[in-house]
């Protein structure tokens, strides 16, 4: 890991990361296109395929990019069936359960259409009529984010619930992928992935739907492919690879500490590990247990990997600065292990969520407290919020006046519209007033 200590290198550090995590990295789709591409132009080549050539041409490309040869996209109900089916009693009861829980916090965040005490101000709360539901399927089968992504539009009272996930090499997915979203409210399921697949939702082919709003994580082509299609289709945000800052005390238990940061370094080799501390104590006693901890893993080696790339140790003396570093990073998920974690949280500004305490573990989250483990990462936290029922639904101001509401605001909404130099605006106003006063 990394091992900064003053505050000036820490900002200048992850100014420079960010940016290179962003354009280092080339592709020409395992031979699909002649040379090779940003991702930024990659997925505009994808995006030009899919639209003009539908069907065939996102099989064209699944053959290049999955080494797989699919013939139907969507996966027939008698086969998601039987997913179910193949889960054990433990596994359903915990698929089950987090659903549950995801649903009732969920639910806790829906608004109803409201009007004013008068009745002439508002606003209609109405749900998007399709969603889709990215499912990632690399190097583990994501069936929490199935969770996470499908309930949050059911519960937003979504009409079509669409989900897609990555088929392997024999055109097969994950039968508990499968499972969980079925059970999570899915309407249609299909196997493709990548950026070809944010394209087929976006605009519509033969065989796939067009939706209103495309969500879930993916990796660096998922999320550059969402980024050009925003504004065919609506979009949760924009997500890099996963990031957990831990910040710790002389008081905090260094094997939580360490097990929370290998947690999400497991995810993939561009994850990003970040440990804080005003100890070098505590700083050295989490390092101990990372390298003990890790020996016993299956994913190990991806764990080492992300934590040689992209892992930070920060040791940083002042509490002011330890804040400010960590607003500035602006992190996915924020563990604040230290012995008064208050003291730090009211301080926080920037964070995609909080997990305060050393029992309000990260995996929780992950897995079954209640919100969406969908969140802003790469510093998108300083401006947006992690994936709720709010994504799924549309705000729509509503104007419901009388003529005497109307005669108590029309003579100030003339004027303004007269120092705009908008006669017309004004008019709109004025001939009614006019026609008001008799």
């Amino acid at each position: 890991m990394k091992y900064i200590t003053k505050l000036k290198d820490a900002i200048a550090f992850f100014e420079d990361e960010r940016v290179i995590n962003n354009n280092n990295i080339l592709s020409d789709g395992n031979g699909l296109f002649p040379k090779k591409y940003l991702p930024s132009y990659f997925v505009k080549k994808i995006d030009e395929i899919v639209k003009k050539e539908g069907d065939e041409g996102l099989r064209r490309i699944s053959t290049h990019l999955d080494n797989n040869n699919l013939f139907d996209f969507e996966i027939p109900k008698n086969e998601i069936i039987k997913s179910i089916k193949s889960l054990n009693k433990d596994e359903l009861r915990a698929i089950s359960k987090a659903i549950e829980r995801v649903t009732d916090y969920q639910k806790k965040l829906l608004i109803n259409t409201w009007m004013n005490e008068d009745q002439t101000i508002g606003e209609k709360i109405i749900p998007m009529e399709s969603s889709l539901a990215y499912v990632p399927s690399g190097t583990a089968p994501l069936i929490s984010t199935a969770i996470m992504t499908i309930v949050p539009a059911k519960v937003a009272g979504v009409k079509n619930i669409y989900v897609t996930t990555p088929a392997d090499e024999n055109s097969k997915v994950s039968e508990k992928i499968l499972a969980a979203s079925y059970l999570s409210g899915a309407d249609r399921i299909f196997k493709i992935g990548g950026a070809q697949a944010i394209s087929a939702f976006a605009h519509g082919t033969e065989l796939i739907p067009k939706v209103d709003i495309i969500c879930g994580p993916g990796n660096l082509w998922v999320t550059a492919a969402k980024k050009h299609v925003y504004g065919d289709v609506g979009i949760d945000g924009l997500y890099g690879p996963t990031e957990t800052l831990v910040i710790i005390d002389e008081n905090s238990d260094p094997d939580y500490a360490a097990a929370d940061l290998i947690a999400q370094a497991e995810h993939d080799v561009s994850a990003m590990p970040i440990l804080i501390s005003n100890s070098e104590i505590a700083i050295n006693n989490v390092n101990k247990s990372i390298k003990n901890q890790v020996r016993n893993l299956e994913r190990s080696s991806i764990i080492k990997k992300s934590f040689e790339n992209r892992g930070v140790t920060i040791y940083l003396r002042n509490l002011d600065d330890i804040v400010t570093i960590t607003n500035y990073i602006a992190p996915e998920h924020l563990c604040i292990a230290t012995k008064k974690p208050e003291k730090i949280f009211n301080k926080i500004t920037n964070a995609g969520a909080i997990f305060m305490g050393e029992w309000s573990a990260e995996v929780m989250a992950d897995y079954i407290a209640g919100p969406s483990h969908v969140m802003p990462t790469s510093g998108t936290a300083k401006f947006s919020s992690s994936l709720s029922v709010r994504n799924f639904l549309k705000y729509v101001p509503v104007l419901n006046f009388k003529e005497s509401t109307f005669s108590k605001l029309a003579i100030d909404a003339e004027l303004i519209a007269q120092m705009e130099n908008l006669s017309g605006h004004a008019n709109a106003a004025k001939i009614r007033i006019e026609k008001s006063n008799g």
